[in-house]
């Protein structure tokens, strides 16, 4: 794919939340925002989007294009700051990059929320100061209970926006002090059209539709990236898996350089597949396709399994060829054990 996927300060749209975007516009207007909220939902369905959004809105509310929604132009400055992550009144805590590791932390350490704290506590430059935690779900122990201390006496004027996938798993005090915004799952039809707003081929957009499962920034990120292809090969591999075929071209496909961006999404859509089966056959449906008449049972056992073989694989760096033969292996043992 040519594109390149536009990060979420950078976005200056956003599908489905009219409802959402409303009621947060009226309580800036009348001053009733409160300065804690939970934004949740799964991995890209538009939390991050949504955030930067309500940023830009509260720190400069006389830029924005309408009275109903968060709509700003993208050649005002405090959104050409908030896209460069460059407004004096924003923070953005998340995980740090290791140098000496080449990655990124597995979590926010409490200094981050400390340099968050002292931030809130200062002087802002404009009308108020806002905090984007990206995501809440990444806080070690410590730093929630950081996060906790300004969230019982937050400064005046300061907005607190934590995501996160599992908001259940947050502390109990955390979640008492901040309201919450669920964002509903789109439908296929509303993740087609953006996709064709966004300058996908129409091809491109109905394969990753179904698998986008109502997330926008999924879909995107799918059609934008190696997507497409990765979805093509996981279907290709659960055939051949099934009939006993050759796996050549699916092992070309998912290794070697061109393949590290397909691997980890044809992992997740055969482990998608054989969930989703069995949470069909579980509901007292016989299945389709591939997964017709087998044991729910069955089904979550090789789900297991796969999933050990892809998480060792990935953790020990072996041959990709291995790995997938070892999938389809066990894959076609339980398919060849299916209820007559």
């Amino acid at each position: 794919m040519d594109h390149n996927l536009t990060l979420p300060n950078e976005r200056s749209n956003q599908i489905g939340l009219t409802n959402i975007e409303k009621d947060i516009r009226q309580k800036i207007s009348n001053r009733t925002l409160s300065h804690g909220w939970i934004i949740c939902g799964p991995e890209g369905i538009g939390r991050a989007t949504l955030a930067f959004r309500i940023a830009r809105a509260l720190l400069a509310p006389e830029a924005l294009t309408d009275e109903h929604s968060l709509n700003m132009d993208a050649s005002e400055r405090a959104f050409r700051l908030i896209a460069a992550k460059a407004h004096p009144d924003l923070f953005v805590a998340e995980r740090l990059w290791d140098e000496k590791k080449s990655r990124y932390q597995s979590e926010i350490t409490v200094e981050t929320v400390r340099e968050l704290n002292a931030f809130l506590n200062r002087t802002a430059s404009g009308k108020a100061r806002v905090a984007i935690i990206d995501t809440a779900d990444d806080m070690n122990r410590n730093a929630a209970n950081a996060l906790l201390k300004v969230l019982e006496e937050p400064p005046s004027h300061t907005l607190i926006l934590l995501l996160s996938a599992s908001p259940g798993r947050l502390l109990p005090t955390i979640r008492s002090r901040c309201r919450k915004i669920g964002i509903p799952r789109m439908s296929d039809e509303e993740i087609r059209n953006f996709l064709n707003a966004e300058g996908i081929d129409a091809e491109t957009a109905a394969t990753v539709t179904p698998f986008a499962k109502g997330r926008p920034g999924y879909a995107l990120s799918l059609a934008e990236s190696d997507g497409f292809d990765a979805i093509k090969l996981s279907r290709q591999f659960l055939t051949a898996a099934r009939e006993g075929q050759d796996l050549s071209k699916v092992i070309a496909g998912v290794s070697g350089k061109s393949g590290e961006g397909r691997w980890p999404v044809f992992c997740n859509m055969v482990l998608s597949a054989l969930s989703n089966a069995a949470r069909e056959i579980a509901a007292d449906n016989e299945g389709v396709g591939t997964f017709k008449n087998v044991p729910a049972e069955a089904l979550l056992m090789t789900w297991e399994k796969l999933t050990l073989l892809v998480e060792r694989g990935d953790t020990l760096n072996l041959d990709r060829a291995q790995v997938v033969h070892a999938m389809a292996y066990d894959l076609r043992s339980t398919l060849q054990n299916k209820v007559a």
